[in-house]
């Protein structure tokens, strides 16, 4: 409990750039995460996202798939 206390007092001062340096790592961590989800995933246009849900619906045999299907 004394360590806890100590790094308390120590932190007391330099907390606020603590906390805007972890953010500044946070958003970089974020950032480079979804280069790499990109990079494995791809990101798909709008037609191609159509085009997937009705290849599901399609194959699904759904009754009541609408989700996706544009003006025909």
């Amino acid at each position: 409990m004394t360590r806890l206390n100590t790094l308390n007092i120590y932190l007391g001062e330099k907390r606020k750039y603590l906390l805007i340096a972890l953010n500044v790592v946070l958003i970089i961590f974020i950032f480079l995460e979804m280069m790499v989800w990109n990079q494995v995933n791809g990101l798909l246009s709008a037609e191609e996202v159509q085009e997937k849900m009705n290849r599901f619906c399609e194959n699904s045999k759904a009754t009541s798939c609408s989700y996706g299907r544009g003006t025909r």
